[in-house]
C-alpha cells in the first residue's frame, strides 16, 4: 500500500497505524484483493499500445492454455489454424484497450491527482462508453452464442468494437463547439488523440456511412446462393489466399505438438 500523504510504499507486513517515512496516520487497510485491484489500475495509466498487446497475448496464452486442459482446446486449435487472423485480432484488440482505458483515466500525464474528473461531457463520453460495451457484449453473445467464444474469438471483438466505435461517431456530432474550447476538455480529447473536433466528426461520418453502406452490401450478397463457393473456389482468389498463408508458415506454433 502507499501513505496518502507522502506517497511512500509501504510493505503488505508492516503492522503500525502511522507511516514509517512521515508518521501521519495511515488509512484502514484494504482487503489484498481490492489493494491488488487499485494497484493494476494505478500501474495500467498511460501505457501505450505494446503494453496492451502484450497483455492481451498473455490473456489469450493463458485461457487457451486453461481451455486446452479443462476444455476441448478449441481456442488453442483456433489460434494454431489461423495465425495472420489471429495476429491482426491481437493488434486490433489491444488499440482499442488502450483507446477505451485513456477513456477511463481520471489523471493527467505529469499533473499530481485527479484531473479529468469534473467535466459533464467527459463524464458522458465514459458512462455512454462502458453502455456500449455493456450492449456489444450482450448482442455478441446473442448473435454468435455463448459457447463459441473460443472458436469464434475475432468476432466477438468485431461486434464489441462496432459498439463503441458507433458510440464515439455519434458523440462528435452530439457535442458543442463551445463544450470543447474548455481547457480540460480540450486537453482530455488530445490525450484520446482527438485535435480538433472537424476532423473527428470527418471521421465520423466517414464510419457512419461505411456501416450503413456495408450492412446494405452485407444483407443483399447474403440473398445470392452460393456466393462463398463460387468466389472462393476462383482460381486467382485461391492462388491469393495460399500465398498469403505461406507468409506465415515460418511462425513457430505456439504449442508444439508433441
Amino acid at each position: 500500500m502507499k501513505c496518502p500523504s507522502c506517497k511512500g510504499d509501504i510493505q503488505w507486513s508492516y503492522k503500525g497505524q502511522t507511516c514509517p517515512s512521515c508518521g501521519d496516520p495511515l488509512p484502514k487497510r484494504k482487503a489484498f484483493i481490492v489493494e491488488f485491484f487499485q494497484r493494476s489500475v494505478e500501474f495500467s495509466e498511460d501505457r501505450g499500445f505494446f503494453f496492451w498487446l502484450l497483455v492481451f497475448v498473455l490473456f489469450l496464452i493463458v485461457t487457451a492454455a486453461l481451455e486446452h486442459l479443462l476444455g476441448a482446446g478449441k481456442l488453442k486449435i483456433y489460434l494454431d489454424r489461423n495465425k495472420f487472423i489471429s495476429l491482426l485480432t491481437m493488434i486490433y484488440v489491444a488499440a482499442h484497450l488502450k483507446l477505451i482505458r485513456n477513456i477511463h483515466t481520471i489523471s493527467r500525464p505529469g499533473y499530481p491527482g485527479a484531473y479529468w474528473v469534473d467535466r459533464l461531457i467527459i463524464k458522458k463520453m465514459r458512462r455512454g462508453t462502458n453502455v456500449m460495451l455493456a450492449l456489444g457484449v450482450l448482442t455478441s453473445l446473442i448473435v454468435l452464442g455463448p459457447f463459441n467464444i473460443f472458436s469464434m474469438m475475432p468476432a466477438y471483438f468485431v461486434i464489441i468494437s462496432l459498439f463503441t466505435a458507433l458510440f464515439w461517431s455519434i458523440e462528435s456530432f452530439r457535442m458543442d463547439d463551445r463544450e470543447f474550447q474548455d481547457a480540460k476538455v480540450r486537453s482530455y480529447f488530445v490525450y484520446l488523440g482527438v485535435i480538433r473536433l472537424r476532423r473527428w466528426r470527418q471521421a465520423s461520418g466517414a464510419y457512419l456511412i461505411t456501416l450503413v453502406v456495408s450492412g446494405g452490401v452485407f444483407f443483399g450478397l447474403s440473398n445470392v446462393p452460393n456466393l462463398y463457393w463460387n468466389i472462393r473456389m476462383n482460381p486467382f482468389v485461391m492462388e491469393t489466399v495460399d500465398i498469403f498463408t505461406g507468409l506465415f508458415d515460418w511462425m513457430p506454433l505456439l504449442w508444439p505438438e508433441g
